[in-house]
């Protein structure tokens, strides 16, 4: 009997041991949940953030989130990047940008207004869904990627001229574009672009979509553009079930 008892203990404090590693994982993967965002800031590590309050810009140059790691994802939670005090033609800052030599960058799920520059992703591999970039807006660009650009909406009525709405390479789907001044959507050559919306680009002539060839091009709508609705650059593109006459 006293022997099983002792056997006992030992079996309960081996657990004891076993089970402690195990709890200081689970602790440790809690703690390296997203990382918050609670202001403007460099973004040097690789992982996913989310933002937890609206961010507020109050500069006439320079960017609001500057990433320079690989890999890293963006969750806006529904929250507005705003540069409420510049919104006039000329203005150069950036909401969010991540440059050349990055990759895999997601931004997601919220709102940017009053920036030169929306989203301006220039590594490859890069996606940015579900962000509306919005009015006030004097955006030279207000959406720039390679690689998904999804379910956007970019509405810049205050743009100046030579303003893009969206300036994408790889698989552009789902999004609306309304009242640019100079290119609704500008597209790379060899992209996917299915069941875009462009709209009210003017008041200069201008143009809604403009592809460059070869690429897939299907069931988008491009209406009521000044200037041209949809221009194909080149030649072997997939014109397919397009609403742009």
């Amino acid at each position: 009997m006293r022997k099983s008892a002792v056997f006992f203990k030992i079996v309960l404090a081996l657990g004891i041991i076993n089970l402690a590693p195990v709890a200081a994982v689970q602790a440790d993967e809690q703690e390296e949940g997203p990382f918050k965002i609670e202001k403007c800031q460099t973004i040097s590590q690789q992982g996913s953030y989310k933002l937890v309050n609206n961010l507020t810009f109050t500069s006439s140059s320079g960017t609001c989130l500057t990433i320079t790691a690989n890999f890293v994802t963006i969750d806006l939670a529904g929250f507005t990047i705003s540069n409420p005090g510049f919104p006039l033609p000329g203005n150069s800052t950036l909401a969010i940008a991540a440059a050349n030599d990055t990759t895999g960058v997601t931004v997601r799920n919220g709102s940017i207004s009053g920036f030169g520059f929306g989203v301006e992703l220039e590594g490859r591999g890069s996606v940015v869904e579900g962000v509306r970039v919005g009015f006030p807006c004097p955006c030279e660009v207000g959406i720039a990627a390679t690689g998904i650009v999804r379910s956007n909406i970019v509405d810049i009525a205050s743009a100046p001229s030579g303003s893009v709405g969206i300036s994408a390479t790889g698989l552009v789907s789902g999004n609306y574009v309304f009242m640019t001044r100079s290119t609704g959507m500008a597209i790379g050559q060899g992209s996917t672009v299915i069941g875009n919306t462009v709209t009210g680009t003017g008041p200069f002539p201008a143009i809604g979509l403009l592809i460059a060839c070869p690429s897939n091009v299907t069931n988008n709508t491009a209406v009521n553009n000044l200037g041209q609705n949809l221009v194909l650059n080149g030649s072997g593109c997939n014109d397919t079930n397009n609403v742009a006459p």
